[in-house]
């Protein structure tokens, strides 16, 4: 962890995934033009539904989108993937002993009922994400064993250890304060009227339709918000969301399938913006899961969940290259570990295996397994998922499995998944700044999101000691074991890191993506 030394207490520095950079840069949003029209309605076309609009339960990257927009965290990250302030006044200060944290909090700012953001607001909200049965950001915070109020805009977080990852969470949902107000009223219930700090407010929503924002009265920077609402429309056919943008009907969308990039780079009424990914995309493998999520693992029996050779050689059937080509037209970056190239956390002596089908199946071979090995495989229903699902059923069957394809719609997937009711799954996850976001609460045995089934106390250990440790080196070396325990068992197969290209109507300025993918519209504006 980076500290830097002050007179008092040490300041918590910005992850240390940013340690190459040693700068932070300033939280506050760029100037608007002066000549901006404003007014109107901005069109967004998500790529999925999402799922629930509450910060402690949701868990979908195009949720994500959405909360950036009505929904801002006690940090944010800039261009350069920095964690800045956002609801915070400033970054984070460490006490000596490194297990208690204190946070100042912005004076002046309101939620969108007009009720005042305060300690005591933040406190509620990092409680509820801590203790909230079915929680998606109790593991991500489970270090903190309380949360105190200091003062009127000061709350302190007590740590049962050193957690390095600290701030990188709270730059993501686990750092989303609701309104008080709001959560007394609705409970559990309060993602069908979600009220938080934004730019926008939420004004309604129909499940597979459209989620609609307008404009907030009560947002500190209003004067920099141009547009009176957004709109995102739900078109999860990738066609049809490229038709949408070339046709005007919207003014931007989510992810552009490598077929229709052409069409759009060709159209000089609009314009490419594009970010190579932080998370990762691969197959989830269902290994003990048995009884849902949150219960006791206990081996499901499949083929894939009974022994590791037979994960080990499906993916050795498996071409990374061959998938980055075909499926995707060469616009995605194979890998196979849970960060990217750029991760200062990557391990460049780990080399991603080739396809070998003769080694497939002397594997099914040593595993006792006799072709043809059955494999039902989850994936989505758009055209892109297709192609990729037919694509692992052609390369997986010459090593001797049977791929079964299971199309199915989204949402109702990741409940699937929670239930224990799938063999693998195609998916991803959008990924984190910091390498904990995108391993621990999938395959540690506490994780808040390990709907694997899978736990190692190996695993545990390194998990929990790289949450501890407080220098880069110590963590990429740590985290270097946790990737080799990850090629060996093969729990998630990763295969690629994609490259997110959204698309833009050149007559809307403004619309930014980072290395999270992620669509920032809220200081959009029309020429």
């Amino acid at each position: 962890m980076n500290v830097i030394r002050r007179r008092g207490p040490r300041v918590l520095g910005a992850a240390l995934v940013l340690a190459a950079t040693g700068l932070l840069a300033s939280g506050a949003a760029g100037s608007v033009s002066s000549k901006s029209k404003a007014g109107g309605t901005l069109t967004i076309a998500l790529a999925e539904d999402p799922d629930a609009l509450d910060p402690t339960l949701a868990r979908t990257f195009v949720g994500r989108m959405v909360f950036l927009h009505m929904c801002e965290k006690l940090y944010d990250l800039n261009a350069k993937l920095q964690i800045v302030p956002q609801l915070a006044a400033g970054m984070p200060t460490l006490s000596r002993d490194k297990q208690t944290i204190t946070i100042r909090i912005r004076r002046g700012v309101r939620f969108n009922d007009g009720t005042p953001l305060d300690a005591n607001a933040v406190k509620i909200s990092l409680d509820r994400h801590r203790t909230l049965p079915r929680s998606a950001r109790a593991s991500e915070i489970s270090p903190v064993t309380a949360v105190q109020v200091a003062g009127p805009y000061t709350v302190r977080l007590s740590l049962n250890a050193r957690y390095s990852p600290l701030t990188a969470q709270l730059a993501d949902r686990a750092g989303m304060t609701m309104s008080p107000k709001q959560l007394t009223a609705l409970g559990d219930r309060f993602a069908s009227n979600p009220v938080c700090v934004g730019a926008f407010r939420f004004v309604s929503r129909t499940a597979g339709d459209r989620i609609v924002l307008e404009k907030s009265p009560f947002y500190y920077a209003k004067n920099k918000v141009k547009f009176n609402s957004i709109v995102f429309r739900i078109i999860t056919d990738t066609s049809a969301r490229a038709a949408n943008l070339r046709s005007h009907d919207v003014d931007v969308i989510d992810r552009i399938a490598s077929t229709d990039l052409p069409a759009i780079q060709r159209d000089k009424s609009l314009r490419v913006i594009k970010s190579t990914s932080i998370g990762y995309q691969g197959i989830s493998i269902n290994v003990g899961n048995k009884n849902g999520i949150g219960k006791p693992f206990d081996n499901v029996g499949t083929p894939l969940a009974s022994k590791q050779f037979i994960r080990q050689a499906f993916e050795a059937s498996l071409d990374r290259k061959v998938i980055n080509r075909v499926v995707f037209g060469g616009t995605v970056v194979p890998g196979c570990l849970p960060v990217p190239k750029a991760s200062p956390y990557y391990d460049a002596s780990t080399k991603c295996p080739g396809r070998s089908v003769a080694r497939a199946r002397e594997l099914l071979r040593k595993a006792g397994a006799s072709p043809p090995v059955v494999v039902k495989l989850m994936i989505g229903t758009d055209q892109v998922q297709a192609r990729l699902g037919q694509v692992i059923q052609s390369m997986a069957g010459e090593a001797g499995f049977k791929v079964e394809l299971q199309p199915t719609e989204f949402v109702t997937a990741l409940a699937r998944q929670d239930r224990g009711q799938y063999d693998s799954f195609a998916v991803g996850w959008s990924g984190r700044v910091d390498p904990d976001g995108n391993i621990y609460q999938f395959v540690h045995s506490k994780g808040s999101l390990n709907n694997l089934g899978w736990s190692s106390p190996r695993m545990d250990l390194l998990l929990d000691n790289a949450r501890k440790a407080t220098s880069l080196g110590a963590r990429k070396k740590l985290y270097s074991s946790v990737y080799r325990i990850l090629r060996a068992q093969l729990p998630l197969i990763y295969l690629w890191h994609p490259v997110n290209r959204h698309g833009v109507a050149k007559t809307v300025t403004g619309v930014q993506t980072y290395g999270d993918g992620l669509i920032r519209a809220y200081y959009a504006e029309l020429k």
